[in-house]
């Protein structure tokens, strides 16, 4: 018994003395923080609190410091300190998903387990930053002789990144982030080039076994040699995307596709913006094929950072990465079957192929048609009607342009978000915007002046509810 007593007593002894001891280690516990210093006297009080200064600032007056945990509240009283605060930690900064990568309904392919993998892409363009910390270059080619395909204008680097940026937590995130990328430099550092560099750009393409060739790049003016380069690409299995140019107009009503996108075995892809309204300078005309964001593009820049730019350079590289997603899908597609699926599940919800092509890209859309899964093809588009007071107008009279939005059941829809786009005869753009109201109708008013001009003006109406959208076009003359 007298064992057992003693046995007892030394427990209850040792968990007192147990506590205590943790308790001290945490009284001596170290933090760093940053100490401002009003005057000399800061450093006596820092030593004094048995602080150890770690690092000395040139700019500010402040000392980075070390010193124990319960002695930070009594130093911040002390004579000769302004302040004293933690020493926080910093986290790089999160990945951006930019908004074209969203609209074009990449992440929910990604997150059905491809990427792009394996798939060979050529970005023939200014080249590509070699060392920026979110490509993954795995080759190329120069064609301009400069003796290296390292980008050294910018352009090619912010395409590619659009196309391929990694998924790596930091940066943006691109279309297919997986896809084997390849540098092919055909334009210099002014963003200039010839068509010779770039059909020795798609003869190295054709020669390395490249899947896919992006091109953001064109020129006004037709060439045998070009397009047949180009159907050279296409008949040895090669998808060809170009971006169909910046020379489209206010109303849109112009011819202007570029080269090489004209070409039939080209995909020639316009450009559209955050509001799904075709971006004023896209190309139109009867060989558009498909659209994409393009303004205001957020992606990868040549100095290692990053940045925004728009044109239809930048939507093409949308359509690039989406065609790569669905041949990582299914690789045995040939490229006229991933032309073929693009443009049967794109999201047409403009109905106006001059301007909008078959419609905007859908990489979900395109992947539910090859894997056969459920139907949740697209998001539901409402439709939008323009109405105006008169057919016509005089000069100085008030135009009232009603737009009304109903459902895809045709029930008119209240509190849809409406953007208004009027173009004058001019060229000046006026945008309004607002919410229907119950009866799904919203009225914009707008009074002509002499410096609006007389001739054709075109009324561009795009409604949002939801993930729905939907959007219309109307012209009226004014005299």
């Amino acid at each position: 018994m007298r064992k057992l007593l003693a046995a007892l007593l030394a427990v209850l002894l040792v968990l007192p003395l147990t506590v205590l001891g943790h308790a001290a280690a945490a009284e001596d516990e170290h933090v760093s923080v940053i100490i401002g210093l009003s005057d000399a006297g800061g450093r006596s009080a820092i030593a004094l609190a048995k602080g150890k200064i770690e690092r000395e600032f040139d700019f500010i007056n402040a000392v980075q410091v070390k010193l124990p945990k319960r002695a930070v509240e009594r130093l911040a009283r002390a004579q000769g300190i302004e302040y004293v605060e933690p020493d926080c930690e910093a986290r790089a900064a999160a990945q951006t998903i930019p908004w074209g990568v969203e609209r074009v309904r990449a992440p929910q392919v990604h997150s059905a387990g491809y990427k792009g993998n394996a798939v060979k892409v050529a970005i023939l363009d200014t080249g590509i930053r070699l060392n920026h910390p979110d490509l993954t270059v795995y080759g190329g080619y120069d064609a301009t002789g400069t003796g290296s395909y390292n980008d050294d204008n910018g352009h090619g680097t912010h395409v590619a990144g659009t196309v391929a940026a990694l998924d790596n937590t930091v940066g943006v995130l691109g279309v297919a982030p997986a896809v084997r990328l390849y540098s092919v430099k055909v334009l210099d550092r002014n963003g200039n080039g010839t068509y010779s560099d770039i059909i020795a750009g798609i003869q190295w393409a054709i020669n390395n076994n490249m899947d896919i060739i992006n091109m953001s790049l064109g020129g006004s003016t037709g060439s045998t040699a070009l397009q047949n380069a180009c159907n050279a690409a296409y008949n040895a299995g090669i998808l060809l995307v170009a971006a169909a140019g910046n020379s489209g107009t206010a109303s849109g009503s112009t011819e202007c596709i570029n080269y090489p996108a004209r070409y039939s075995s080209v995909i020639a892809v316009g450009s559209i913006t955050s509001s799904n309204t075709r971006s004023s300078f896209s190309s139109t005309g009867s060989t558009l094929e498909l659209m994409a964001p393009g303004s205001n593009i957020y992606s990868t820049t040549y100095n290692g950072g990053y940045g925004t730019m728009s044109g239809t350079s930048m939507a093409c590289p949308h359509v690039t990465g989406v065609a790569a997603l669905i041949k990582s899908v299914k690789p045995s597609l040939t490229n006229v079957q991933i032309r073929n699926i693009l443009n049967a599940t794109a999201n047409d919800m403009w109905h106006d192929p001059w301007r909008y092509g078959n419609g905007l890209v859908d990489a979900w859309a395109a992947y539910q048609y090859v894997t056969g899964g459920s139907p949740d093809p697209q998001p539901q588009t409402l439709n939008v009607s323009i109405s105006t007071n008169y057919r016509y107008y005089y000069l100085y009279e008030t135009m009232r342009m009603t737009v009304t939005v109903r459902d895809h059941n045709n029930a008119l829809v209240s509190g849809a978000q409406v953007n208004l786009k009027l173009t004058t005869a001019s060229g000046r753009v006026l945008q309004g915007s607002g919410s229907t109201n119950s009866s799904g109708t919203i009225t914009f008013t707008y009074t002509t002046t002499a410096a609006d001009g007389r001739g054709i003006y075109t009324i561009e109406a795009t409604a949002t509810k939801g993930s729905a959208t939907g959007s219309a076009t109307k012209t009226v003359p004014v005299y």
